[in-house]
């Protein structure tokens, strides 16, 4: 089994000062373009049955819906501009919040449309069908009535997938890790979740995306999308969303290829009975567990056991540089510190690199940029802070994918904040992760975390399940050991009397 098309990591929900957020559209789309595929601006376009607020707080929402309508037709010409087919793809989207219906954002694949507020889930479905456009409802497991999602009125023919992950939280199920905390809108509701939901026979893929508020498309930790697709292009990623072969993933970019008799993620099957599930997964740190899920029951959880027994030394491994730490606000001594670096790769080669950027500190100037100069060269351009980090992280990172040996050597030539020369090899960080110091107590510090081999991050099994008639859904959950992580689309199988 192997995937004969490629993978692109997008960020389909996110949020600007075009709305009620931080940041310039501009500054959107230089951040997505450093470190995505595609991605669409959703920015926040009405609340039709928002109710009054104390002290007239409703007036913050209302300026922020006046914003997008006054900037629309810029917002269609920055989209259009930004596309570049083969390159970067970006969708010109909104978000429309709704008590009664849930929350959606609105995909749409053409240059230009008009905004619309309807006051209606049926209008909405509507202008969605009229445009060739999908309509995604997201942080389901809020309550209905309190801007979570209605099942009652859900349909499949403009909403395939739906956004069980973003920076709230995680919509799977109501027991799973990732609660939601972050906002005002109460915990997770069992009824409204996703397992809930196909449960009761809904058929829909899984997507995730950011919502991330300060105008960072593709934060780190706050849910990040992946299509299989045939081209990097608007009609290929939507055909890929629309057929559900796509995987939710929290951070880290996981790889999956998932099939049931040979169809892929998001396929629907008919079988007499007996069905075989094949996955694939090649994740971005050591496997904890992946699970098989049918029926909303883990029919298969393979472990480390499982991974170590096909675990092998090809000279494939990968390495995470973190860095950031430092200063914290308790002392009221937060900051923001710009970071400048080089890792240089000896007797090893740099095969791929993994971005993950968290959102915060906020700042409209500042850029990362993270370049594989050449196969053993790595060049950072970055900035830490603990000013609005995301569940209280402040650090940023990049996952190296090498060829080498033990005898690798990897070279920093740190430059900001502090002008330093460190080495470490791979033999090093095979026994330990190692921690640097830019200075003394409270300064900002780095890790070379413990060098990860392929066999640890590559997992692929093969399953017969027997099904009894009716209908059924499966698919893989995958959780890496420093807890991020995937979920695929599920499979939907019939099976006849």
């Amino acid at each position: 089994m192997t995937p004969d098309r490629a993978l692109f990591f997008g960020d389909i929900h996110n949020h600007n000062a075009l709305g009620y957020g931080l940041g310039s559209l501009e500054r959107s789309i230089d951040i997505a373009r450093s470190h995505l595929d595609f991605f669409a601006f959703t920015g926040h376009s009405s609340w039709h049955d928002m109710h009054e607020m104390e002290g007239g707080r409703e007036k913050h929402w209302l300026a922020g819906f006046e914003k997008l309508r006054e900037a629309w037709p810029r917002v269609q010409e920055l989209n259009a501009s930004a596309n570049n087919a083969g390159e970067f793809v970006s969708f010109l989207g909104f978000e429309w919040h709704s008590s009664r219906f849930g929350d959606h954002c609105v995909i749409l694949p053409g240059e230009s449309a008009p905004l619309i507020t309807p006051d209606t889930v049926t209008a909405l479905r509507e202008y969605t069908i009229a445009h060739a456009g999908l309509m995604i409802p997201h942080h389901l497991a809020y309550a209905t009535g309190h801007r979570g999602v209605n099942w009652d009125v859900f349909e499949e023919v403009c909403s395939p997938v739906v956004e069980i992950y973003s920076e709230h939280g995680n919509s799977e199920d109501d027991a799973g890790p990732f609660p939601y905390f972050n906002h005002s809108m109460g915990g997770r509701v069992s009824r409204n979740t996703a397992r809930a939901a196909l449960d009761r026979g809904l058929r829909f893929g899984f997507v995730a995306s950011s919502d991330n508020h300060r105008g960072f498309p593709g934060a780190y930790g706050e849910g990040l999308l992946g299509v299989w697709a045939d081209e990097l292009t608007r009609a290929s990623i939507m055909e890929g969303i629309r057929a559900r072969r796509t995987i939710a993933l929290t951070g880290d970019r996981i790889a999956i290829v998932f099939e049931v008799d040979g169809s892929p993620m998001g396929s629907t099957v008919r079988s007499s009975g007996e069905v075989q599930a094949d996955v694939i997964v090649n994740a971005r740190d050591e496997i904890d567990s992946v699970d098989l899920v049918v029926d909303g029951a883990v029919h298969l959880q393979l472990g480390q056991d499982d991974v170590a027994a096909s675990r092998r030394d090809d000279g494939t491994f990968q390495v995470r540089f973190e860095y950031g730490w430092g200063p914290w606000g308790d002392l009221s001594l937060d900051r923001v510190c710009d970071w400048e670096f080089d890792i240089g790769v000896r007797r090893g080669r740099i095969e791929a690199a993994f971005p993950c950027l968290q959102s915060g500190p906020f700042d409209e100037q500042r850029r990362h940029s993270v370049r594989v100069k050449d196969p053993h060269m790595l060049r950072v351009r970055s900035y830490t802070g603990r000013r609005g980090a995301y569940r209280q992280n402040p650090n940023q990172a990049v996952v190296l994918q090498l060829r080498g040996g033990q005898d690798t050597v990897f070279d920093l030539h740190l430059r900001q904040p502090a002008e330093a020369v460190r080495s470490v090899t791979a033999a090093e960080l095979s026994e330990s992760s190692a921690a640097g110091f830019t200075g003394p107590f409270p300064a900002e510090s780095y890790l070379w975390h413990r060098l990860v081999r392929e066999g640890s991050t590559m997992l692929s099994a093969t399953e017969q399940i027997q099904l009894s008639p009716g209908n059924h859904y499966l698919y893989p959950r995958v959780r890496q050991r420093n807890g991020q992580m995937a979920w695929a689309s599920p499979v939907f199988v019939e099976v006849a009397p």
